[in-house]
């Protein structure tokens, strides 16, 4: 833009939508990233995580439904501290799905406390808890849950997008190789296979910076090669970004992926064991071991 007295000034007009995403990418370097990885890659492993402050700590976490009372969770303690996966193991009808909704500000416990990153979820009301939830929190679905008119890298921006900021162009780069998301940039999120879509949301909660990303039973339908293959991404999210996971998971071998187990059964604690050591580089039965 140029006055009319003077030399050239800066344009501060409102950028579009479509600059703003333009302006972010490095992100559009659709060659050169790094080729797929295989099953026989590596395990990630601990210690790799960068400094962050925060984490989940809920305590005393009790839901009850209906006149009077039912109790589907009983006193549930969780903590989730950043760089580190604690898993959720139980069967159907143990109060995953109802823990999960309320961690994620989606129910309101009966009794107890919920602080993501120093926030007390109490203390806000509905509107300010689906913004936090929106901007600060990550949740993968076992559908993705990306919105299918979308490309995927219009469904990785949308947090950031609807939040009025703009991703860190390096994270976001990052981002695309460490979760095997890079190729997938211009395709519509609609032609993506289900292993595709939980790596988009992975990726997505990572250049959103969630103080908290969710995963509720993100191997449900995939085969053995991508449950795995999704699992060490998982790991990665802790490992290589520094972000604190709560897996909800029926499965066994995707909770030996984790750094806490805490077992779940009729809405109680049963167990809350550390993770033995490396277990998720060990083979299927010796992890299967540790989580009997």
């Amino acid at each position: 833009m140029r006055s009319e007295h003077g030399p050239a000034l800066p344009d501060i007009r409102p950028k579009s939508r479509s600059a703003r995403l333009t302006e972010s990418a490095t992100v559009l370097r659709y060659a050169g990233g790094r080729a797929a990885r295989h099953d026989d890659e590596e395990d990630p492993v601990p210690g790799r995580c960068p400094t962050r402050s925060g984490g989940l700590i809920a305590d005393g976490i009790s839901k009850e439904f209906g006149v009077p009372g039912r109790p589907v969770l009983r006193g549930v303690d969780l903590r989730a501290s950043p760089g580190h996966c604690t898993s959720v193991l139980g069967p159907a009808g143990s109060g995953k799905s109802v823990l999960l909704r309320c961690l994620a500000g989606l129910e309101r416990p009966t009794h107890g406390t919920v602080r993501i990153a120093g926030t007390d979820l109490g203390t806000l009301d509905e509107a300010a808890r689906t913004e936090f939830r929106r901007e600060r929190i990550g949740i993968v679905y076992p559908q993705g849950n990306l919105l299918p008119v979308l490309t995927v890298l219009d469904n990785l921006l949308l947090p950031l997008d609807t939040a009025g900021r703009r991703a860190d162009p390096e994270l976001l780069d990052r981002a695309l190789d460490a979760l095997d998301v890079r190729e997938l940039l211009g395709r519509s999120s609609q032609s993506l296979t289900r292993a595709e879509q939980q790596r988009v949301a992975l990726a997505r909660a990572v250049v959103q910076q969630a103080d908290l990303l969710l995963a509720d039973e993100p191997t449900a339908g995939l085969d053995a090669v991508n449950g795995r293959h999704l699992l060490r991404l998982l790991r990665r999210c802790c490992n290589e970004f520094g972000l604190p996971v709560v897996l909800l998971s029926t499965d066994p071998a995707a909770a030996a992926y984790a750094d806490r187990l805490i077992a779940l059964h009729d809405g109680r604690v049963v167990q809350d064991k550390e993770r033995p050591g490396d277990c998720w580089c060990e083979p299927r039965e010796a992890r299967a071991e540790h989580i009997a």
